[in-house]
């Protein structure tokens, strides 16, 4: 499970991928969301039911 205290080179590591790609995964669900932090976007998926 990814926490949401990790870093992004922590996610990078743990998801084997590289930093960049997540920072562009992670910046695609804020968009999406209309949320300001990547926290904001994680708790607006969990109310609807996403995650």
């Amino acid at each position: 499970m990814i926490e949401s205290t990790m870093s992004v080179q922590q996610i990078a590591e743990r998801l084997h991928l590289a930093p960049g790609t997540v920072r562009n995964y992670l910046s695609s669900a804020m968009t999406k969301l209309d949320a300001a932090s990547r926290h904001e976007a994680a708790e607006k998926a969990w109310m609807q039911g996403w995650i």
